[in-house]
């Protein structure tokens, strides 16, 4: 990627984050330290952790939006996949250097009642269910081993077996619009982000997907992921589905979660989840096919 730099006389400058408890800092400082303060692109090489704290610090200590763009090593996520990012690095660099000008998407914001950090997510929070599944294929030496020798469908059913057996329902109150909803018997949650915007001339942001399964169990579930396939959730009645730009969540019980597939600590919610949009810096189609298709 180096060379790719030097090849097209690109003025940049790099730094080494080996903590990301310093990632506020060290971009402070190297924004402060550049001249040409208004054509600033922040790019993230790394896994996409690092890009989400970059993206964090960047939101909180600019007023300016700051364009961004990330380059994933040895990592595909399901945004850069939908909006086109290569999960090559040097054909995603190809797509950042090439660009002239910045492209808005959506992401999630995860913004706690009670004032402490905020976390962005680009694809989806899950709650419960889902989240409890994927922990135990996670802790569990044997349904890891599974996974290895590629026998995935087989961990994720006897996990989800496991889960069935030990999670309970719990109580979610959400308020939508002033509105509040009460749902007493809750097993699963899911609150999706769409990354491209309704309008591309807008920096409006599109509203979150907000899905609570209730009165889950092992024939209901499968029911679920048929209507899914067919599109036809909606006439589900234990599934409910809502889209807001801002949405309060609470959860007064301690409940498995996950953000864009890492897994969180067991926590209660009382949190604002809100759509917003940031300006990104790709021409995801100024590489062929070929060249995305062999990332």
């Amino acid at each position: 990627m180096e060379s790719e730099l030097q090849r097209q006389a690109i003025n940049y400058k790099a730094v080494f984050i080996s903590d990301n408890r310093h990632i506020g800092n060290l971009l402070k400082k190297a924004l402060n330290n550049t001249e040409d303060k208004d054509n600033i692109v922040v790019v993230s090489v790394g896994p996409s952790t690092l890009f989400l704290d970059i993206l964090a610090k960047l939101r909180k200590n600019n007023k300016k939006q700051v364009p961004i763009a990330f380059i994933l090593i040895n990592e595909k996520n399901n945004f850069a996949t939908k909006i086109g990012v290569s999960s090559n690095p040097v054909t995603a660099l190809k797509q950042i250097l090439n660009s002239v000008h910045p492209t808005s998407y959506n992401l999630g914001l995860v913004e706690n009642a009670q004032g402490t950090n905020e976390q962005i997510f680009t694809d989806e929070l899950i709650v419960g269910f889902s989240a409890y599944v994927t922990s135990l294929i996670k802790s569990s030496k044997f349904y890891s081993l599974l996974v290895k020798y590629h026998l995935t469908f087989i961990a994720e059913f006897c996990a989800m077996t496991d889960a069935f057996i030990n999670q309970e329902a719990f109580s979610v109150t959400t308020r939508l619009s002033q509105k509040y909803n009460f749902f007493k018997s809750s097993f699963s949650i899911h609150v999706k982000n769409q990354p491209f915007l309704d309008d591309e001339n807008s920096a409006e942001p599109n509203n979150l997907q907000l899905e609570i399964i209730t009165n889950l169990n092992p024939f209901s579930y499968w029911f679920v992921i048929l209507a899914r396939k067919f599109k036809l959730t909606s006439k589900v009645p234990f599934v409910h589905s809502f889209e807001q730009k801002k949405i309060h969540l609470v959860i007064n019980s301690l409940e498995f979660s996950q953000i864009d597939n890492r897994q969180l600590i067991n926590k209660f919610y009382d949190a604002y989840l809100k759509s917003f949009s940031y300006p990104f810096w790709f021409d995801v189609d100024s590489v062929s096919i070929s060249e995305k298709s062999n990332s």
